[in-house]
């Protein structure tokens, strides 16, 4: 039973074909997440856990859903270990382990700039992407706005 429920996570989904949570309750509550079947997992705005040593990163993974589905607009924002993450709960395998990706990919393409790995990698992940530029959405999104502000600085900071 959880502090703020009257229920379990259990009785609280019984019957329910879709459950929607926050990565927060997923994170915090996640032993009780593992205790229960699912169909499966979609991770919208999967880059909340793209840290293969974070908390939300390991319930995911140990959730033992039977297929799960990544979606984010951000899979890199740092560097390719937060693609292998979020590749390893999609398609487990496909990178190989973190270290063998790290070997093969991460460190030839981060450090020693190989076309060659990034292309491979590429090849080899393109299956699995839906990658949707801005220009197939551009119409889908609202107008831009753009707001203008002038600021007089103080003496010190203009010197700065």
């Amino acid at each position: 039973m959880t502090s703020r429920r009257k229920q379990s996570l259990r009785e609280t989904v019984q019957g329910a074909h879709v459950v929607v949570t926050s990565y927060a309750l997923f994170r915090g509550k996640a032993e009780e997440y593992r205790e229960l079947e699912w169909s499966g997992l979609i991770l919208d705005e999967a880059q909340q856990i793209k840290n293969s040593v974070s908390h939300g990163y390991r319930a995911a993974r140990a959730l033992g859903a039977p297929f799960t589905v990544v979606i984010t607009g951000t899979p890199i924002e740092n560097n390719l270990l937060e693609l292998w993450s979020l590749t390893s709960l999609a398609a487990p395998g496909l990178l190989g382990s973190k270290q063998r990706f790290t070997d093969y990919f991460r460190t030839p393409i981060e450090k020693q700039h190989s076309a060659e790995r990034l292309t491979l990698l590429q090849r080899r992940l393109r299956p699995f992407l839906l990658r949707r530029t801005k220009d197939l959405v551009a119409s889908e999104l609202p107008a831009k706005q753009e707001q203008m502000l002038e600021i007089e600085l103080h003496p010190k900071h203009r010197k700065l």
